[in-house]
């Protein structure tokens, strides 16, 4: 893999990523959105980013993957992907997480605020013994209809109100020592994190495809107040996939 910007030639995408710095701020964690566009900015095909997506991609998506304590993702990704829990990862990557501390996987929080999963989804069903269940964020009043099924799956922690507060829940994912998190969609989490002011770094993956239409997801579900100042750090470039890493200007 070629990094092109800074030009720096060949390198390790391993490392690049493994060694930059991520930390946590005061009352909340490091969070990265990691997402892959088309070219004409969607974030799917026929409803999934795999059809996005390409050995490149999918090798730089289990890299970021290995540097978060919490993945934090949208229940609608969640059921489109047929979300499992995450490899553990080998080699560099986990001597990389070693040397941070952090436990052999990365734990998955989703954000229901109906709590409508399945769970029986491979998700919840193939944890592993040994791994702290997955989290569920939502809202009281879905506890109180569904919350028992969960709970031999899950560890759900309920907000009282109509509306989820994102900044409530990194607060919360903190306290469960989730320094740095990654979060992987979809649109309607995305924007908020974005419109409440919340992502310290974007790491988008360019596919060389465009889909057109109108149908297909963006990467934000709604518009913000105002454009969210950024600078670009870093481009890499494989199999003419760009892989870019913006950190947000404070």
């Amino acid at each position: 893999m070629k990094q092109i910007f800074p030009d720096e030639g060949e390198v390790d995408p391993i490392s690049v990523y493994n060694n930059d710095a991520r930390q946590p701020l005061k009352s909340r964690p490091w969070v990265l959105l990691n997402m892959v566009n088309s070219i004409d900015g969607f974030i799917s095909f026929e409803g999934r980013a795999g059809g996005l997506s390409g050995p490149a991609d999918k090798s730089i998506y289990q890299i970021i993957r290995g540097l978060a304590d919490i993945i934090l993702v949208g229940a609608g990704t969640v059921r489109a992907e047929n979300y499992r829990p995450p490899r553990t990862p080998e080699g560099a990557l986990a001597e990389f997480r070693e040397s941070r501390g952090q436990q052999k996987r990365p734990r998955i929080a989703v954000v229901s605020g109906e709590l409508n999963l399945d769970p029986e989804m491979g998700l919840f069903s193939e944890n592993l013994p040994e791994d702290k269940p997955p989290l569920i964020y939502t809202k009281s009043g879905s506890v109180e209809k569904n919350g028992s099924n969960f709970s031999s799956f899950a560890e759900v922690i309920d907000f009282p109100g109509e509306e989820l507060d994102i900044s409530k829940i990194l607060e919360d994912i903190l306290k469960q020592n989730g320094k740095i998190v990654v979060c992987e969609g979809g649109p309607t989490l995305n924007s908020k994190l974005l419109t409440a002011g919340l992502i310290d770094e974007f790491c988008l993956s360019i596919s060389p495809r465009a889909v057109g239409g109108e149908t297909f997801p963006l990467l934000l579900e709604q518009a913000v107040d105002s454009p969210t100042e950024l600078s670009l750090d870093r481009v890499l470039f494989e199999d003419e996939f760009l892989f870019c890493r913006y950190l947000t200007i404070r």
